[in-house]
């Protein structure tokens, strides 16, 4: 064999390794790479087997530890480089990350390409994080991090009054729910509606996927930035069109005044949004931050968690109020209302909590649960032999668009053994005209399966004479704002009139609610009205007590007798003014 030699030839200096590298590609180095690790392994067996001073293992043994760290060495520069280049993407793709680091320069070759080419593919997605992180990418308007940063530079001085306002979009979500592409267009129109309806001067961004905040720096009051709010209102409310779609925006608007609100950006920004959702009493208003509202926001939220684990908790409860038949002397039936017995508030009033499950989005679970518990009870009502009594159980808007309001409603019916006619069920007329061909094919299948239903407070909302006529009711309840003092307000009493006679022509039964004194009820009497529900004859109850009145007949006696309810109302009205002495 030939003697080793001592230095490589003067053709291939080792001085420019890199000349062999730039002919070399990634898949070529790792192959090189495995052959010298190869060869280094029976190296490593000779030398662990003792080798002698001089011969052939010897050579062999140098060969392969020389091939083998030439390898690793070129494997080493190429990882490294890679390394580098993952160490940039890692870095422009992290949240927030810092600048991507200068690409490697000691590389050069096809892999070195490769690295040069992945280094500048980081540095432009980090150019691109950096402009989409501070620009809303459907509304290009800087976002809320650069916006509460100029903030903070114009909250210097805290004897300034500064004026924060917030627009929301309120149709967004339920324009997104159905038609995403649609809803971003619109946003889009409403931002740069909104942006040309401000002066120049105004700082303004997007700071939340529906809410752009508006900064009133030199506005000399609160009222002045509240009256131009006022003005983008009228602007922002025009129609919007896109397309075969046509819109009416619901502008949402909140303000919070610095320092009195607010002395950082993010806290003031916090009560500014706090104000827009005070404003959903009202589109189109300006509703300034409120300490008392903040505390009923507060409230509500705590209700709101609360409510979440009432049913599960057996808190909810039903109250029975009787429906009368004054006519025939007799209670006919009773309506369920929904009660809520807080473990530490008490009994909560239906018009603190009922809004809150609307609003929450909770009313299906409620609702189920009223109506099994109603179904229980009608049971119940019938053992202890009140056999011809007729449960009514309000229905929301949610529970109407449910598909399967019909299976559920029968099967409890079905479980509790009770007749379909044992159950009545009560829509307002805004629940109602929501989708009026559903409701009617609602009602159409209620009726055939023998479920009678009643349009509740009839009056207060649409009072459409065709819905009347088209959709199948079995009762209508007068809305008791008409029965309020209907024996002193003329039109009052023509309202009635008019009600109990179009009932009388459409051959469906007509209610009263809302009775509180005999003077209302002998006037809707002198209607022609029979049935009745309220004050005056009993406030909602637990079940005993409602049993316990439905059997005891006197009271009813002497309603139905006009001598004796006159003799009544006397003596009630004598008890009260001594128990107020």
């Amino acid at each position: 064999m030939r003697k080793l030699q001592s230095r490589p030839p003067k053709s291939r200096p080792l001085s420019r390794p890199k000349l062999a590298f730039t002919r070399m590609t990634v898949f070529q180095a790792a192959l090189l790479a495995c052959a010298g690790m190869a060869a280094l392994l029976p190296a490593c067996a000779l030398i662990d087997r003792g080798l002698p001073a001089e011969g052939p293992a010897t050579a062999e043994a140098g060969i392969a530890f020389g091939g083998s760290l030439i390898c690793l060495l070129i494997l080493g520069v190429l990882v490294r480089g890679l390394g580098q280049a993952s160490q940039m993407m890692r870095a422009c793709l992290s949240e927030g990350g810092a600048a991507a680091p200068a690409k490697p320069v000691q590389v050069v070759g096809e892999a070195g390409g490769l690295i040069n080419d992945a280094a500048e593919l980081a540095q432009r997605m980090d150019a691109m994080r950096h402009r989409l992180t501070h620009r809303h990418p459907v509304t290009g308007l800087p976002t809320r991090e650069p916006f509460l940063a100029d903030l903070a530079g114009d909250m210097g001085d805290p004897t300034r009054t500064i004026v924060l306002g917030v627009v929301r979009f309120a149709d967004y979500d339920r324009l997104a729910a159905f038609d995403p592409a649609a809803a971003d267009r619109a946003l889009a129109a409403f931002a740069e509606r909104l942006r040309k309806a401000l002066p120049a001067s105004r700082t303004m961004a997007q700071v939340d996927r529906d809410s752009f905040a508006v900064w009133f720096v030199e506005a000399p009051t609160s009222a002045a930035a509240a009256g131009e709010l006022q003005a983008v209102a009228y602007v922002l409310g025009q129609e919007l069109v896109d397309g075969g779609l046509k819109l009416l925006p619901d502008a949402r608007m909140g303000a919070a005044v610095f320092p009195a609100d607010g002395r950082t950006p993010v806290e003031l920004l916090t009560r500014a949004v706090a104000a827009v959702a005070d404003a959903r009493h009202g589109a189109g208003k300006v509703a300034f931050f409120s300490p008392d509202n903040s505390a009923a926001e507060r409230e509500r939220f705590a209700l709101e968690q609360d409510l979440r684990v009432a049913v599960s908790r057996g808190e909810l409860l039903l109250h029975y109020q009787p429906l009368v038949d004054l006519g025939a002397g007799r209670v006919i039936g009773a309506e369920a209302l929904l009660r809520w017995q807080h473990p530490t508030l008490g009994l909560v009033p239906p018009g603190r909590f009922i809004p809150i499950l609307e609003q929450s989005g909770r009313m299906d679970e409620a609702g189920l649960w009223v109506l099994t518990a109603a179904c229980r009870e009608a049971r119940f009502w019938r053992e202890q032999g009140l056999h011809d009594l007729k449960m009514a159980v309000n229905l929301s808007t949610t529970q109407c668009r449910d598909p399967r309001l019909r299976t559920v409603m029968m099967s409890t019916l079905e479980r509790h053994g009770l007749p379909p006619s044992a159950l009545e069920l009560e829509l307002t007329e805004t629940t109602a005209m929501e989708d009026a061909e559903h409701t009617r094919e609602l009602l159409e299948d209620l009726r055939a399966a023998g479920v009678s239903v009643a349009i509740d407070d009839f009056g207060a909302g649409y009072s459409s004479m065709s819905y009347l006529k088209n959709l199948p009711f079995s009762k209508l309840k007068i809305d008791r704002e008409f029965v309020t003092d209907v024996h002193q307000r003329k039109d009052s009493r023509a309202i009635c009139s008019a009600l109990i006679e179009l009932a009388r022509g459409l051959d469906i039964a007509v209610l009263a609610e809302g009775v509180e004194t005999l003077e209302e009820l002998q006037a809707l009497q002198a209607l022609g009205c029979r049935l009745f529900q309220g004050y005056l004859f009993a406030r909602p109850m637990e079940s005993s007590a409602f049993i316990a009145k439905v059997k005891d007949t006197q009271w009813l006696a002497e309603l139905a007798s006009p001598a004796r309810r006159q003799m009544a109302e006397l003596t009630r009205r004598t008890a009260g003014g001594l128990s107020a002495h």
